[in-house]
């Protein structure tokens, strides 16, 4: 029986761990976990990138040692569903093709690049951490006088327009660079009163807030940003944090895809006609009990991997298959907005300030511990 899960984010990885867990001492299972990257990246932690507070990998190598899956650090770039063989490569030395009894689909994501003018050239994206070590670097180098202006104020956009201001407010030099955060709403979908804490703090740190249809962003240009009401927002760089979609190998090897590139699923996590097949993630097109898509964050990533890997089990054992029941996506969040300050929400308990901010920290500990222990939790990784 062998499993190959491709992508080794948050889900993958934890479909991977639990899974051999769940597995252990029983019927053989080869377990194989193949990503692109040495290295699984903690997603929430990449802010912290630009202030070079903490770290945002850890490498699977470390991660993986005592455990009885096989990691391959290489490219998937062929899956054939009918045969159930999967080509990966890493350089033109290493190719080989693999053979699956079940597929495991969480191939991450990439920014969604809205069709406006000057988007592709002169935008900073941020969604790895190579796009954050770019913004730290043109960060440290640009003139004092520069605005860095922000396009997306979900959580991800909030977080950097927090740490990149914060980090003006502790280094005088930097004084004088404005941030601008400019979006059609302030974290739509999360409740108000987190949003009304967010932009008390943003204004706090004197991030300037343009909200609004009117500041739709319509062109990009090399040093300015040109706004639906016709104002324009100069000496820019620019930066794009206005969503993700799913990769469209996902479409090439031949699912049904949905709503942004992700591959429409059932309640057991499967695509249309593959029983032997899990889509989860950022790759999973999910709706709640309205029919509306859920977002995709780390949270939701992690019990997306924790059905799938039972599901794997029941099927091999012949067990009822569990259901992926969502909850509520404002249910569960924590956001920071520098390094002492953060708005979350969990078991139904809202913090806001330090105490939230101490919080998420707690949260990233605990995860570093589960799925690595605490001498885990206790080293720091870097690339920057």
């Amino acid at each position: 029986m062998q499993v190959l899960i491709a992508g080794g984010g948050y889900a993958g990885l934890q479909t991977a761990m639990v899974l051999e867990s769940l597995m252990r001492g029983k019927r053989e299972c080869k377990i194989i976990l193949v990503d692109k990257r040495e290295y699984h990246t903690l997603l929430p932690s990449l802010p912290e990138i630009i202030s070079k507070r903490g770290f945002s990998i850890i490498y699977y190598s470390d991660i993986l040692k005592n455990r009885n899956i096989e990691f391959i650090h290489a490219e998937i770039k062929e899956i054939s569903l009918d045969d159930k063989t999967a080509l990966v490569v890493n350089d033109p030395t290493y190719t080989k093709r693999l053979d699956y009894d079940f597929l495991v689909l969480s191939l991450g994501s990439r920014p969604f690049i809205p069709n406006i003018p000057g988007m592709n050239k002169y935008a900073y994206f941020f969604n790895s951490i190579e796009d954050a070590e770019l913004i730290a670097t043109a960060l440290q180098n640009m003139d004092g006088e520069k605005k860095v202006v922000i396009g997306g104020a979900g959580a991800t956009g909030v977080e950097l327009a927090g740490e990149i201001a914060t980090l003006r407010s502790i280094k005088p030099q930097s004084s004088s660079k404005e941030v601008v955060l400019i979006s059609a709403n302030l974290l739509n979908g999360f409740p108000n009163e987190a949003i009304k804490w967010a932009k008390i703090y943003l204004d706090s740190l004197g991030v300037r807030l343009l909200i609004g249809r009117e500041y739709s962003i319509v062109e990009i240009r090399s040093n300015s940003v040109r706004l639906k009401n016709d104002s324009e927002v100069n000496n820019t760089l620019f930066i794009w944090t206005g969503g993700v979609i799913a990769t469209p190998f996902l479409k090439q090897i031949g699912l049904k895809i949905g709503e942004k590139g992700r591959v429409l699923v059932n309640n057991y996590l499967q695509p249309e006609g593959r029983n032997d097949i899990f889509v989860i993630g950022d790759s999973a097109l999910i709706l709640d009990n309205l029919g509306q898509p859920l977002p995709t964050n780390a949270y939701f990533a992690k019990e997306h991997g924790k059905v799938a890997a039972y599901n794997i089990y029941a099927k091999i054992n012949g067990l009822q298959l569990r259901k992926f029941s969502p909850s509520d996506p404002a249910s569960t969040f924590a956001i920071s907005i520098g390094s002492e300050f953060a708005i979350s929400r969990i078991s139904g308990l809202d913090l806001f300030g330090h105490s939230a901010s101490n919080l998420k920290k707690v949260i990233k500990l605990k995860y570093l511990n589960e799925i690595g222990g605490v001498s885990l939790a206790g080293k720091e990784y870097s690339r920057f």
